[in-house]
């Protein structure tokens, strides 16, 4: 089985504030190796403050490694400039988080459709619709986000992630803002639509319950995989 992420040896470093001279550092990832086969699902599991947003973020892109080698869909990142990054993630690599992160002024349909046209994908309104479909809100596509339940706006999130089919998805507690049965809705829309379309799911969470339906656990503590 081919892999779709790989980190050997990463660390992420910070200056620490509370350095009189500026001159202390954080280290947030402590040499961590972490593998993500294609087609798997990994919860990430740990207390506040281990290091498993920073696993993700770092894995994704978003943060730059101070230390060791990340590779995503099978391509050393640490080098890359921005405009490398986003080609290689474009229609490929897409987030979930906590927070929606959806544009008020869009409607539902509108905000599943802009990253597809973005990424400059065929078909996006069908995409889009079929989206919206797969997660139960067809008959909200016209309305804002305003006018959306917390569970239907993460809904929404998880149609905008899913409807690229990407390669890999991350998860970021995306269950954090919800209520139980909205987060079971929605932690049953992400795995199961990520299975159907073959993506490989990497979710950090704090819910036992959620990390148990992953194919794999992993475990943080202290910026290291324990």
């Amino acid at each position: 089985m081919a892999e779709a992420l790989r980190l050997t040896g990463v660390w992420l470093t910070f200056p620490a504030a509370s350095g009189p001279d500026g001159s202390a550092l954080l280290d947030v990832l402590k040499g961590v190796d972490f593998v993500a086969q294609d087609g798997e699902s990994v919860a990430v599991v740990g207390p506040s403050g281990s290091g498993k947003s920073s696993l993700i973020a770092v894995a994704a892109g978003l943060e730059r490694a101070s230390r060791g080698q990340v590779t995503l869909l099978g391509e050393r990142i640490e080098t890359y400039g921005e405009d490398q990054l986003a080609r290689l993630r474009r229609g490929r690599v897409s987030m979930v988080f906590q927070s929606f992160h959806l544009l008020e002024t869009m409607t539902a349909f509108d905000n599943v459709r802009a990253p597809l046209e973005i990424a400059r994908l065929d078909k996006v309104d069908a995409r889009a619709n079929a989206a919206l479909d797969a997660v139960g809100l067809s008959a909200r596509r016209r309305h804002y986000p305003g006018q959306l339940s917390g569970g239907e706006r993460q809904r929404v999130a998880v149609a905008r992630a899913l409807a690229s089919d990407p390669a890999l998805v991350f998860a970021d507690e995306p269950t954090g803002n919800l209520d139980a049965e909205s987060g079971r809705v929605v932690a049953d829309l992400l795995f199961s639509i990520a299975r159907d379309r073959g993506s490989t799911l990497v979710i950090v969470t704090h819910d036992a319950d959620l990390a148990a339906r992953a194919g794999r656990t992993v475990h943080m503590r202290d910026g290291h995989i324990v």
